[in-house]
């Protein structure tokens, strides 16, 4: 039987906690918006947490998919998409913000990413 070793429990805590506070976010967005579309990522972020609280040997694939795909392609597409809407505005409603934030978002996933690379090992348990 195979399973996820997190050798670091900073990273696997600081995992725990974003995933679950997106989680709670995504969860209070979908609740207050009344759209059901919105519990696809809850359903998502629920799996993926459970994969990593069971420490599951498909926890580190799952973390580095949900990371990739997520925070890392998603946002670099959204700060794409406002930087060719605003050039085509000729940058009347430039918004900072929203580009500090989704480079942030893009920098927290690639840290991410690294340090799950690093730090996350599936090992080989004997019965």
């Amino acid at each position: 039987m195979k399973k996820s070793q997190f050798s670091n429990q900073t990273v696997y805590w600081t995992i725990i906690a974003i995933v679950g506070g997106l989680m709670a976010w995504n969860l209070f967005a979908t609740v207050t918006s009344g759209k059901l579309i919105g519990f696809l990522p809850v359903i998502i972020e629920a799996v993926l947490l459970a994969l990593i609280l069971t420490k599951n040997q498909y926890a580190k694939i799952g973390i580095k998919a949900w990371v990739i795909i997520f925070l890392i392609i998603a946002n670099c597409l959204q700060f794409i998409g406002r930087l060719l809407k605003d050039a085509v505005d000729n940058f009347v409603n430039f918004n900072s913000l929203h580009y500090i934030t989704t480079g942030f978002v893009v920098l927290v996933g690639i840290i991410i990413f690294i340090y799950v690379n690093k730090t996350v090992t599936v090992i080989e348990i004997e019965k």
